[in-house]
């Protein structure tokens, strides 16, 4: 057995694409710091979902690009080089065969496994939203202060059709204006929905390092992006205010199911993102004229093309 299954098309999708992705992604993490939330969010949710499009390449065996590359190219479901010269009774042999069985199957088995899991947490987010009986208020749902949910409950939740949920204390406070405000930049960029693509996406991908940082940068390049709306709505000592009132809000509403991987986004995630949150109010507000903004989606897009296609 020769070294060349190390370029066989089920090893780049389970080890070389998600690999390659991570590393950049961690190579670049100094200069992605500067731009916007906006933009942050994009790169994450590029490098997170980058492996999953890579495996959703379709196999071309008769492409040009695919003799021209010193690899042999991706392939898609169920297609795969299979280890022809293995001699059962060499042991480097017999384990290499069962490497590359392994990379042909883990891959979709951690993938089905790990979108099965999210819908399973989404549904039972969904079913205690049900339970808290919330009841409509214009845009915003409302739970009254005797249906068992914490008295500081502010979160987005649902995939296709966000929803936010108040407390009816939350409601009636002097910081709901900006409580709302960020909520609702969570609901219009759809951010439930594309933390969960992620999450399941990096959970599908156990065995890579490093993967776990992509989704802590998500989280908070969302918190930031919903931070910077509302912060140009009603200034920065508002939103100041309301985050001081809602330091529990996201801990207490993870314990009742409303944890924002599993289709909601609470207003905070205890720990460091706290700190990061307050000295992006303390400073001035990171912006890109509308062509770098572009320029930036842009190079995004290329780059993720590139990868899935050629890893």
């Amino acid at each position: 057995m020769s070294a060349n299954w190390l370029g066989y098309p089920q090893v780049m999708l389970a080890a070389w694409c998600p690999l390659a992705t991570v590393g950049a992604w961690h190579l670049l993490r100094r200069l992605t710091l500067r731009l916007p939330p906006r933009e942050r969010f994009t790169l994450a949710v590029a490098a997170a979902l980058t492996p999953l499009l890579a495996v959703a390449v379709p196999y071309l065996p008769h492409s040009p690009l695919r003799e021209a590359l010193p690899w042999r190219a991706p392939i898609a479901w169920g297609i795969s080089n299979g280890i022809t010269d293995a001699d059962p009774a060499h042991v480097l042999s017999a384990l290499g065969s069962q490497l590359i069985l392994a990379a042909s199957v883990v891959p979709l088995v951690s993938l089905a496994v790990s979108f099965a899991a999210g819908a399973l947490r989404v549904a039972r987010t969904a079913r205690t939203v049900a339970m808290l009986a919330p009841r409509q208020c214009g845009g915003i749902w409302i739970v009254d202060d005797d249906a068992g949910s914490p008295r500081s409950l502010a979160s987005t939740v649902g995939l296709v059709r966000p929803r936010i949920i108040l407390a009816a204390a939350v409601a009636e406070s002097a910081e709901a204006p900006a409580i709302i405000r960020h909520e609702r930049a969570h609901a219009r960029a759809h951010h439930p929905l594309w933390i969960f693509l992620a999450t399941c996406a990096l959970r599908s991908w156990w065995w890579i390092p490093g993967r776990k940082a992509i989704l802590g940068e998500m989280r908070l390049a969302a918190e930031l992006r919903a931070d910077q709306e509302a912060r140009e709505t009603y200034g920065a000592a508002a939103v100041a205010r309301a985050l001081c009132a809602q330091i529990e809000a996201g801990s207490r509403a993870a314990g009742h199911g409303l944890a924002p991987a599993g289709g909601g986004i609470a207003f905070l995630d205890p720990g460091v993102e706290l700190t990061h949150r307050a000295r992006a109010l303390a400073d001035p507000p990171r912006t890109l004229s509308a062509w770098q903004a572009w320029s930036v989606r842009a190079v995004i897009v290329a780059a993720v093309g590139a990868a899935a296609i050629l890893l």
